[in-house]
């Protein structure tokens, strides 16, 4: 009986540290497919080629119904910038309604206006951009090149996604500013988890063109070891 607890307990922590799951992958192969069958992207203008989506500023993307609780999300993009001076709007939460959201300025990451970091972003360079949202704690995390470069408690739920369906708008400023603070450039991946990423998740993603971990996989798989190892232990009980 001891035993059976013990890995019941276990298989209960696996099944709870793997709460976020890879849903949808856009590689940009000739299309704005999601890889995992999910919602297509929609272009605002640009243009899709082979591995890449390449963009005027104002011309990004939109995503809608592409997350089930948009309280509680990653967001991954490899992409570059050609202009970093002042603000350039990375992600916007709320229709472009609103001028709070992700940002670059000058060449830091800052969700505005809640919190700014270093500059890590200049113009013309691929970088990994990722925030993450948790809604057991409203905690908002971002990272740029898989380190944390910003964090604050989103109490007054700014970067929950709470327009119709969900709009996610990407690389594509709000109408508070007339769409003034956005810039050309390029976009090779973007990636949404269901859930936030760890700060060690984050940083094992790939660059752009490699597999792409799926954080639920390791830990689906120790939890149907475990839960086998426990049923087979329930049954050898049984029987003897």
């Amino acid at each position: 009986m001891k035993f059976s607890r013990i890995s019941l307990a276990f298989l209960l922590l696996v099944i709870h540290s793997s709460a976020a799951m890879l849903i949808h992958d856009y590689q940009f192969q000739n299309n704005l497919n999601d890889s995992l069958g999910g919602p297509s992207l929609v272009s605002l203008g640009g243009s899709v080629g082979s591995g890449s989506y390449t963009f005027a500023a104002q011309q990004g993307l939109s995503l809608s119904n592409g997350l089930s609780n948009s309280a509680d999300y990653s967001l991954y993009m490899n992409f570059e910038f050609d202009t970093i001076a002042g603000f350039r709007k990375i992600v916007d939460f709320k229709n472009l309604g609103s001028d709070n959201g992700l940002y670059n300025q000058g060449g830091a990451l800052v969700y505005y206006p809640f919190t700014s970091a270093l500059m890590t972003i200049p113009a013309g360079t691929f970088v990994n951009v990722a925030i993450t949202r948790d809604a057991a704690s409203n905690t908002v995390t971002g990272y740029v090149n898989g380190v944390q470069q910003l964090q604050f408690t989103d109490s007054t739920s700014d970067a929950v996604f709470s327009a119709s369906n969900n709009i996610i708008y990407f690389f594509q400023d709000d109408t508070v500013t007339s769409g003034n603070e956005s810039s050309s450039g390029v976009t090779r991946r973007i990636q949404i988890f269901n859930g936030a990423l760890t700060a060690a998740q984050v940083a094992a993603l790939p660059a752009s063109g490699s597999n792409v971990p799926e954080p639920m996989s390791l830990g689906l798989a120790a939890a149907g070891f475990s839960l086998c190892f426990l049923l087979r232990s329930r049954r050898n009980r049984i029987v003897s």
